[in-house]
């Protein structure tokens, strides 16, 4: 029986760090800003949950002190990550990830040099503190505002204080006592447990929805998202948006003989030939040594080709590079921005490698 409800602590921690990973992976979302530091922080969690249920399951099996301390310490990690994460959310001193980590790491030392039953309560003490300094951490405006924080904070008083409730029964009574094995059993522990993780990661989706992403400048999720938001303008101004997907095919063999540097130079000087080329396009770089370029349309596709081989071409001995490489094309048509979305997204999982051209 003990063993099934552990197995239940499992599935409920693989659930819960699922939804939170495809949630964020919708398409159209991009890391970096709030929405990725709730499932960086709320996603290693629920990892931890999960090791630590199966810490549960070997110690159960006869996994003895090591599997008892991996237990304890990813138990409070998995409660010490819900508060820094809503530290990190409400924009508050950075502490809480290297204090969590030390309290781990101090629960697993501790676990090898005191009785198991001192380092239960020990850990038990370390789970309520963390579950109200979460629980107040996710209180506090302006996460307090967002919908999903109640579940959180609900769920984090429930289980601070049913621990609460277990340390002072460990302490008076005594874990070999009668009230102990009949209200703060491993089996109702790990039962609240596997509840607690769901209701952290209800939540926590439901949290994360509302969040917005702000990758920073240079990185390609920032180029992925303003190509999404000048495709919205040209669609609202024209209905259509044309996309020239280009590629230098040799930039491999740049980046081998020169260096990263250079071919990331190389790509910039494209992204710069494109807007010379055609006025009042939109170009960045979505996916890995590929540039893709939006206009209007009114240019012919052959035109456009010419005229960004020929600028980028003038644009070589400013970079010192002799040689021009060449370039190769693909012309798109997408009628609104999420067809560009999973167009950029099929670029990032596989670049294309020549000119296939599409209506």
């Amino acid at each position: 029986m003990v063993v099934l409800d552990l197995l239940a602590a499992i599935a409920a921690a693989s659930v819960a760090g699922a939804a939170l990973f495809l949630a964020h992976g919708r398409h159209g979302d991009d890391r970096g800003g709030p929405r990725a530091e709730l499932v960086r922080y709320m996603g290693v969690a629920a990892i931890s949950a999960l090791a630590c249920s199966l810490a549960n399951v070997a110690e159960v099996a006869g996994g003895g002190t090591f599997a008892a301390a991996v237990g304890n310490a990813t138990n409070v990690v998995t409660v010490g990550l819900a508060w820094a994460g809503a530290r990190r959310l409400n924009a508050r001193r950075g502490i809480g990830a290297a204090t969590t980590g030390a309290v781990g790491i101090l629960m697993l030392a501790v676990t090898f040099v005191v009785p198991l039953d001192e380092a239960t309560l020990i850990k038990t003490a370390g789970l309520v503190i963390f579950a109200a300094l979460a629980s107040v951490e996710f209180a506090r405006r302006p996460l307090s505002d967002l919908s999903g924080t109640r579940v959180l904070v609900a769920t984090l008083v429930v289980f601070g204080t049913f621990n609460f409730y277990r340390l002072v029964v460990g302490t008076v009574a005594g874990m070999s006592s009668a009230l102990w094995q009949h209200t703060t059993s491993t089996q109702i522990t790990t039962i609240l447990s596997a509840l607690a993780i769901v209701g952290m990661g209800f939540g926590s989706v439901r949290l994360g929805r509302q969040l917005d992403d702000d990758p920073s400048p240079g990185t390609r999720a920032h180029d992925r998202r303003s190509l999404r938001q000048a495709a919205d303008d040209l669609l609202h101004a024209h209905g259509r948006v044309h996309v020239a997907v280009v590629r230098i095919p040799e930039i491999d063999l740049i980046r081998a003989a020169h260096s990263s540097g250079r071919a990331e130079e190389m790509i910039t000087v494209l992204v710069d030939a494109a807007h010379e080329a055609l006025p009042g396009s939109a170009a960045g770089v979505p996916a890995r040594d590929t540039v893709f370029v939006l206009h209007a349309g009114s240019t012919p596709r052959t035109e456009v080709e010419a005229g960004v081989r020929r600028t980028f071409a003038r644009q070589m001995p400013l970079i010192d590079y002799t040689d021009t490489p060449d370039l190769t094309f693909e012309h798109h048509a997408v009628a609104d921005v999420h067809d560009l979305s999973l167009l950029m997204e099929s670029r990032r999982l596989r670049p294309g490698s020549g000119a296939v051209p599409h209506a």
